[in-house]
């Protein structure tokens, strides 16, 4: 077995899960790539909802790819607006505010695993097998 996994979005969970340090805005983080599956990286999809304004400086390097919606990344006076296709690089030790006026969908990956809430969690999501050669 190759240990490739799939997670399709329709067997995930998206709602608001606030099990990571930053709780008071809806997001919801899915980090398919975690501890339980991996040594060295972190990375997955979520949400951003309507309202979020969250502050947090990164202790890794982190890339976004934005999905969906229309995002900015505040850091300082500067503000990063990013829509559907865009990508942004974060270094590590950045300080922030995620911002999303809208639902905002997007992919993340982390580096290393280990200085991130969401990569260091030790949790399993739903994946689906693999179909059958014919």
């Amino acid at each position: 077995m190759s240990g490739v996994k799939l997670f399709r979005r329709e067997d995930q969970d998206f709602s608001y899960e606030g099990d990571l340090p930053v709780n008071q805005e809806p997001y919801s983080i899915l980090a398919f790539v975690n501890a339980s599956n991996s040594d060295t990286m972190g990375g997955g999809f979520g949400v951003f909802g309507a309202g979020s304004n969250i502050e947090w400086t990164v202790t890794y390097d982190e890339l976004l790819f934005i999905h969906s919606g229309q995002f900015q990344l505040k850091i300082g006076d500067e503000i990063f607006h990013a829509g559907p296709g865009d990508t942004l690089w974060i270094p590590k030790d950045t300080p922030l505010t995620y911002i999303a006026e809208v639902d905002v969908w997007f992919f993340f990956a982390v580096y290393p695993f280990s200085k991130s809430p969401s990569g260091s969690l030790s949790k399993v999501y739903p994946d689906t097998p693999p179909r059958p050669a014919k």
